[in-house]
């Protein structure tokens, strides 16, 4: 009983998605380790608060989706947990704000030891997860799910992660945000491309319905492209290390998400193209912290 309950809230919180918030405050992290500033504790802690915002989020996705009946039984979106029954809106919806709390509570502890600037970038964040589709905001109804998404896993979080270690602010690490934020919005872009014919019965406006299903996939197309692009850029630049150039290893995988995009249908592979680009943006995530890490490593050594 108590591991099918557990099987069951795994799948609410959509753990594939995690890689939007491990990865940036992972990179923010790691990062920090030219200053020789990194501390154990504050990553572990800093990554546990993310990660419980990051489930809370999907949670509370989940159960105003459904109380807004943009969630239906033909769609493809949420965990389909409350869909199957499994739980209820009800119990779906304390469980974001029960992980919510925590994450914040780890966030407060943080901002004590760390400084106000972590409490302030916690309150950013807290309050984003909440208005992604809470009320009264309820961005993502709005077409401004996709630039919340940036900033929040790009920027706020790698510049917050770094932060908590360093103790100032690097633009380096702003501009190392940017392709981790590009990619956790194609993310949530795939994830609307596919729910548009859904979406527009629910009568929201994601930006998907905004620009047309042609130009979401341009966007989604120029989203996972420009990530490549700014690596070879700040390795031009030396903001990255050469080594980093070896994210180019999964451009095949990034080929393989744009061709069914284009060439498919809900049918034909694109109702799993969010988690195929969370899957991109896992490889290339984890190969840009070794690149990062290889330096330091040599340096050692040497």
């Amino acid at each position: 009983m108590l591991v099918t309950k557990f099987k069951i809230w795994f799948k609410a919180v959509r753990p594939f998605s995690f890689t939007g918030s491990i990865i940036p405050v992972t990179l923010g992290a790691i990062f920090a380790i030219k200053e020789s500033k990194f501390q154990l504790g504050y990553f572990i802690l800093s990554l546990i608060a993310i990660v419980l915002l990051q489930a809370s989020a999907n949670l509370l996705s989940d159960h105003d989706d459904f109380k807004n009946r943009v969630d239906t039984k033909d769609s493809y979106g949420s965990s389909g947990v409350i869909l199957e029954n499994l739980l209820t809106s009800k119990k779906v919806y304390t469980g974001g704000f029960i992980l919510l709390a925590l994450g914040a509570f780890i966030g407060i502890f943080l901002s004590y030891k760390r400084g106000a600037l972590v409490l302030l970038i916690g309150l950013i964040g807290t309050l984003a997860v909440y208005s992604y589709t809470g009320k009264p905001l309820s961005l993502k109804y709005r077409g401004l799910g996709a630039p919340l998404v940036f900033l929040t896993f790009g920027p706020l979080m790698l510049i917050g992660s770094y932060y908590v270690q360093a103790q100032n602010i690097s633009v380096k690490a702003f501009f190392i945000s940017i392709p981790v934020g590009l990619l956790t919005t194609a993310i949530l872009h795939a994830n609307d491309i596919r729910d548009i014919r859904h979406d527009k019965k629910a009568e929201i406006k994601t930006l998907s319905i905004i620009v047309g299903r042609s130009s979401a996939q341009n966007i989604y197309f120029s989203f996972v492209i420009l990530s490549y692009v700014s690596i070879i850029i700040m390795c031009f630049y030396r903001i990255l290390p050469i080594w980093s150039l070896f994210c180019l290893i999964t451009v095949p995988t990034a080929h393989k998400n744009i061709r069914k995009l284009y060439s498919g249908s809900a049918s034909s592979g694109i109702v799993s193209l969010d988690k195929d680009t969370a899957q991109l943006q896992g490889q290339f995530g984890i190969i840009l912290i070794l690149s990062l890490l290889i330096p330091f490593v040599v340096n050692l050594r040497g």
